[in-house]
């Protein structure tokens, strides 16, 4: 909607008292008490919606701000070794729940929630991790990768190995 339009969208009323704040919200409610028309409700509604949208991406901003300021370590707790043709392979790794656990309790605390969609397609297995934030606005990453059939896993164990990587992950 262009400058245009908002301003017709807002002609309809007239100034608040002092001391109220003006926000779509506060037009659309004069508008709507002063019996405007629906043509002019809808792009008070449309304007409301687009003010809502961005004061959630706003806060998740400032939310994202303040975790980061004191983010948690994340330490490999678990030790994998196992045997492939060309010798011994190990590593040390985060444990999906061991992340969950460092990383969930600092976000609620900011007022984030955290959910994984995975999917295959292609052959490959897709994850997308989405946080968002009690104002709804939400972002998400996603990131791909072939089961993992290393050392030897069935291809349900293959399937379920990708996508743990892919949730510590994203």
């Amino acid at each position: 909607m262009n400058a245009v339009v908002e301003r017709q969208a807002t002609e309809v009323v007239q100034t608040p008292h002092p001391g109220t704040a003006t926000t779509p919200s506060t037009l659309l409610a004069m508008a709507v008490a002063q019996g405007a028309d629906l043509d002019r409700l809808e792009r008070l509604m449309a304007l409301q919606e687009r003010w809502e949208a961005n004061e959630a991406r706003k806060a998740y901003t400032a939310a994202m701000a303040e975790f980061k300021r004191n983010a948690p370590t994340i330490t490999k707790d678990k030790h994998v070794a196992f045997q492939t043709q060309k010798g011994t392979t190990e590593y040390d790794h985060a444990t999906l729940g061991n992340v969950v656990k460092q990383v969930v309790a600092g976000l609620s605390a900011h007022g984030f929630s955290h959910a994984w969609n995975p999917k295959r397609a292609d052959g490959r297995v897709h994850v997308t991790c989405t946080l968002t934030h009690r104002l709804g606005h939400s972002e998400s990453i996603t990131l791909d990768a072939a089961p993992d059939e290393s050392g030897g896993k069935n291809s349900i164990q293959a399937l379920g190995s990708a996508i743990s990587y892919l949730q510590r992950y994203t």
